[in-house]
């Protein structure tokens, strides 16, 4: 179905049924059992301070397998049925990033001066948050502090926090990659009424894994005092939650059908994420009582933990599929996905503070997401007895509203296809192809004009080559 635009809600007898709209398992006349292996590959282009930088990364995967199991109608009864058990990668999290520019306006230090003023910091309160025996600070600004790159105010003991020559130019250069999947197995029955009328229930039970890794790194031109520092962060996030889809399909007339499938919100008992991080600093002279420092270890950021609940959005679905006979088929998807509505909460931190935890983030998911519209069109012909050609274009819609920022973070997907299929065994080749848009910041300050963002482009192209046997 992906060379198809990925208009399977209505089509049926493929294994993205188990997965999708489990009323298409009531079309099985026999039982199947397929795979599929690709390539992906992600290339970002990243324009920070005027200056673009390209990244790219590619893997192999399995987006998914299964296994269909037909039945034969049943016994004084016009019903008979498919029960279907599968593994499927809904998202592949995989997206490169690089960034780097000279900046005349502000550094990153500048970020964690404004955090540590925020907080009310003073020099004493972030020795506070270092651990020397572990040689652990509790925050990115009181690691900053130990690495002396950033200092008391010598009036007040705080804030303002100060950085050596901060008017000289900022050398910038970061690089991001977040790996990782959502994957499901399914687990799906779909039963077929005098061939006219399908109707499927699913049960998907998901596993999130995410490792976003982000380096950063700053070099000061002409400073004698502080050469630069790198910084390394880790957030790994992992969690398994359940859902349930209910879908429908109905023939009009022999050559016409419509579908409509509901899924409801994936709910994940327990995510689990992990942080920790380490600054080093480059120094090259500070003045101290005594003498000059010349050398200062690096910095780990305390690891830490935190475990929250998750409802991601509802989604409902709709598809209709119009057959010229044996010579070919169209077919259109359209799918609304509540982005708004997610959920979150926090068994761990008690009744008064989940409940805070709860008011603060579910108010900003409702302020900057929003419904969104995917539509999705494909055509199939057939081009000689076994062979058939497919392809299709797909929208889908930003779940980011404008309260968020003013980016169309919409994206643009083209796909082809080409299928072989015997009596015995079918192979498919897909290619599909998704363009987007995104931004990056990589800190903010309460003056807009002292920082910046970069603009992403982002493509990203997959390889599919898939097959299955009839039994």
């Amino acid at each position: 179905m992906q060379g198809l635009g990925g208009t399977h809600s209505v089509l049926g007898a493929d294994l993205s049924s188990i997965s999708g709209n489990a009323a298409g398992l009531g079309f099985y006349s026999r039982s199947e059992v397929g795979i599929n292996l690709a390539h992906l590959s992600t290339n970002t282009e990243a324009m920070y301070l005027d200056q673009l930088t390209r990244s790219s990364q590619g893997m192999i995967h399995i987006p998914n397998f299964g296994v269909v199991i037909s039945g034969d109608y049943l016994s004084s009864s016009s019903w008979r049925g498919a029960f279907g058990i599968g593994y499927s990668r809904q998202i592949v999290l995989r997206q490169p990033l690089a960034v780097q520019g000279r900046n005349n306006r502000s550094s990153y230090l500048d970020f964690l001066i404004q955090k540590a003023g925020d907080k009310g910091a003073t020099g004493a309160s972030l020795d506070e948050e270092y651990d020397s025996f572990y040689n652990t600070a509790d925050s990115p600004e009181a690691a900053a502090y130990q690495a002396y790159l950033i200092n008391p105010n010598q009036r007040t003991g705080g804030a303002p926090f100060e950085r050596y020559l901060p008017n000289l130019p900022t050398e910038q250069s970061g690089i991001s990659s977040n790996n990782g999947a959502i994957a499901q197995w399914d687990i799906s029955y779909g039963a077929s009424y005098q061939d006219r009328f399908y109707v499927g229930l699913g049960m998907h039970f998901t596993r999130l894994t995410s490792t976003m890794t982000h380096r950063w790194e700053e070099r000061y031109p002409s400073n004698n005092f502080v050469e630069g520092w790198d910084m390394e962060e880790q957030l790994n996030t992992t969690g398994s939650g359940v859902s349930i889809s209910l879908g429908a399909i109905y023939k009009l007339k022999p050559n016409l059908r419509v579908a409509l499938n509901v899924q409801t919100p994936t709910y994940y008992d327990q995510l689990i994420e992990q942080y920790g991080g380490t600054l080093s600093p480059l120094i090259n002279s500070i003045p101290v009582t005594g003498g000059f420092i010349t050398g200062v270890k690096p910095v780990k950021l305390t690891p830490n933990e935190f475990s929250y609940q998750l409802a991601t959005p509802f989604r409902v679905s709709g598809g209709m599929a119009y057959f010229f006979g044996k010579r070919g088929l169209l077919s259109a998807d359209i799918e609304v996905v509540n982005f708004s509505g997610m959920h979150v909460a926090s068994a761990e931190l008690g009744p008064f503070a989940n409940q805070q935890f709860k008011d603060k983030y579910n108010t900003q998911i409702s302020r900057n997401f929003q419904t969104a519209l995917n539509m999705k069109v494909g055509a199939e012909f057939r081009v000689a007895a076994a062979w058939t050609i497919r392809g299709g274009v797909a929208s889908y819609g930003s779940g980011f509203a404008s309260t968020y920022d003013s980016i169309d973070r919409s994206q643009f997907q083209l796909s082809a296809g080409l299928g072989y299929r015997s009596a015995a065994y079918y192979l498919d080749l897909a290619y599909v192809q998704r363009m987007g848009k995104d931004a990056y910041t990589p800190y903010s300050l309460k003056n807009a004009a002292d920082y910046a963002s970069a603009s992403l482009n982002i493509v990203q192209t997959q390889i599919s080559l898939g097959g299955g046997i009839f039994f």
